[in-house]
């Protein structure tokens, strides 16, 4: 019952801002056109890259202080907090400073621009918050090793509404100015800071008194989050670049075009994320002594997520083109139908790599994962070059959707190679069957008729609920009790 409550309190911290977004994006790509819209996106990219300047300490801090807290040593979880969030401040103004300097190379390699002075203006002032955010991340860090996740998502609420409805509030009292959208994007970062921070005070009054520098913390917490880091900074980069690809090889517009469409249907990551933050200390604590029970866990987390991710997905490849129409016209839907069919088959594959990711995480294998990120980065800024320069807008899809076939495929080879030895067995021929079934169901997009698009997906769901069922049998089965 508390991994379901933390789960739903995830949930609803990371989904309600997707209400937000959908009523003010058709708002602001109106308002800003496709130009200045998609470098807003560029900019909602941008934040949200060098927010990992953290190196990988808000994890490590979430890591090393929850121990402390369980025993109330209170010294050592003062000494790492005040440590951690030192180097943090240092590491987000060296963050700002690199964004800073790298805005004038950044705009000056897109194309069709409106008002380059404009865009450059824009990305200064997104790097004066940059320290802010990655200050926020360890104060972050700080309340899930305080297990604080209702806390935390009263303010990622309001802070993921404020992504959207700020750049609206702006256009609608100023217009379409984007330095004026980045300043109010900052201020909100900023007032984020100051209440994570009172929050730490409020529930953690044990830790004023200890707040202390200690030298000695600095090589553990660097090595904790050391090949964490190495990842952090490649897969979001690897989330990103291609936007950047896109509006240079193509156009900014075509951005536009390409990100309203990935946007709506990667915010699905919510629930594999949500999910997760929850089952990441599960699987800590129970690898070391029941291992089997953790792996059965792992494979119900699979099923459950697979099957109630499958309508969601494949909902919005049926109805794309209706989706799109009514949303954002049928100009629009025209030019990124067939994206946002990819986009939704591609984030159904995905959700699952959330799992083994986080199974390897809990199992400290920080390093393979970093290899496999490193491994596929120049393979996919390949790809892209190759698709995107050929094919454009479809081209820079194509090359999304491969990434992320190879990734989940390696990452399960991976998640399978620390799984307990007797639970290493080959899918039996009905899960691989369902499976299977799972991913052919994304034909169903040639049905003529919406009637029949519809009928489909009500059939898939009462589908989806007897499979979950199954599959929950089949692992009782399978992975003998601890």
């Amino acid at each position: 019952m508390k991994l379901v409550r933390h789960t739903l309190f995830n949930l609803l911290g990371l989904g309600a801002p997707l209400l937000i977004a959908v009523g003010s994006i058709p708002a602001l790509l109106q308002a800003l056109g496709p130009e200045r819209f998609g470098l807003l996106a560029l900019i909602w990219a941008v934040t949200s890259y060098f927010s990992l300047f953290d190196l990988g300490l808000g994890r490590a801090l979430t890591q090393q202080v929850a121990p402390s807290l369980e025993r109330g040593d209170w010294y050592s979880a003062g000494s790492v907090c005040t440590t951690a969030l030192g180097l943090m401040t240092g590491l987000g103004l060296a963050g700002g400073l690199l964004l800073a300097c790298l805005a004038p190379w950044g705009v000056g390699h897109l194309r069709e621009l409106p008002d380059p002075a404009e865009a450059v203006r824009s990305g200064m002032v997104m790097a004066v918050a940059i320290p802010f955010v990655v200050l926020t991340a360890g104060l972050r860090g700080i309340l899930e090793a305080r297990h604080a996740f209702a806390w935390l998502n009263l303010i990622r609420l309001p802070m993921g509404i404020w992504t959207f409805a700020g750049p609206w509030l702006v256009v609608w009292l100023q217009g379409p100015d984007l330095v004026m959208i980045a300043w109010v994007l900052a201020a909100g970062r900023v007032l984020g800071l100051l209440i994570h921070g009172m929050a730490v005070l409020l529930l953690l009054p044990q830790l004023r008194e200890h707040w202390r520098w200690d030298a000695r913390v600095v090589p553990q917490l660097l090595v904790s989050g050391g090949w964490l880091t190495v990842g952090n900074l490649v897969s979001p980069f690897m989330g990103y670049v291609d936007r950047f690809i896109l509006g240079a090889l193509v156009s900014s517009a075509a951005v536009t075009f390409y990100v309203a469409p990935q946007e709506i249907v990667t915010k699905l990551w919510i629930v594999p994320s949500a999910l997760t933050a929850v089952l990441l200390p599960s699987f800590a604590a129970r690898m070391v002594q029941q291992g089997q029970e953790a792996w059965r866990l792992f494979q119900q987390s699979l099923g459950l997520l697979l099957y109630g991710m499958w309508p969601l997905t494949l909902g919005l490849a049926l109805f794309a083109h209706d989706l799109l129409a009514a949303w954002l016209g049928r100009e629009f839907a025209l030019r990124s139908t067939l994206v946002l069919q990819l986009f939704a088959f591609g984030t159904l594959i995905n959700c699952m790599a959330h799992l083994p990711l986080t199974w390897l995480h809990a199992a400290g294998r920080f390093r393979a994962t970093a290899y496999l990120y490193c491994l596929e980065l120049p393979l996919f800024l390949l790809a892209l070059w190759l698709l995107c320069g050929r094919y454009g807008l479809m081209g820079a899809a194509w090359a999304w959707l491969l990434r992320i076939v190879v990734d989940t495929l390696a990452l399960f080879l991976l998640a399978l190679q620390q799984a307990p030895k007797p639970s290493r067995t080959v899918p039996s021929w009905r899960q691989m069957a369902a499976v299977g079934l799972v991913f052919a169901s994304f034909a169903l997009i040639w049905l003529p008729s919406t009637a029949g698009r519809l009928f489909a997906l009500i059939a898939v769901l009462g589908l989806a609920v007897t499979m979950t069922n199954q599959f929950r049998r089949d692992v009782k089965e399978s992975v003998p009790a601890p």
